[in-house]
């Protein structure tokens, strides 16, 4: 898995699309608040940032900087809204994580 994150290999079709470096990575990433907008989208399917950000009653530069993260990831994408607003729509349904336990833990308490 991680020869293809660097690169080293091409992805096979049945391979994840979403890749993270760590668990870490992962839990920023899908954080509590993170799975609500994630969820907002699918339910509401929101018109604007605007709107999603008064949804889940968090600032729209907060729940844009959050969107933009979710983006990058290509959780999330934007379609073009009613007078240039921008609507975040999901890319995807679904999700299965798939990775090993435990990890190099050299150095570290358990």
């Amino acid at each position: 898995m991680l020869d293809i994150a660097k690169g080293a290999r091409r992805q096979g079709s049945d391979e994840p699309c979403i890749w993270f470096t760590s668990a870490e990575a992962l839990a920023r990433v899908l954080s509590r608040k993170n799975m609500l907008l994630i969820e907002m989208i699918r339910r509401a399917e929101p018109a604007s940032v605007t709107e999603l950000a008064e949804r889940v009653g968090r600032t729209k530069t907060n729940v844009l900087r959050s969107l933009k993260t979710l983006k990058q990831f290509d959780i999330v994408d934007f379609e073009d809204g009613e007078g240039g607003r921008k609507a975040p729509r999901l890319n995807y349904d679904d999700f299965r994580v798939d990775g090993r336990l435990g990890g190099d833990l050299k150095g570290k308490a358990a």
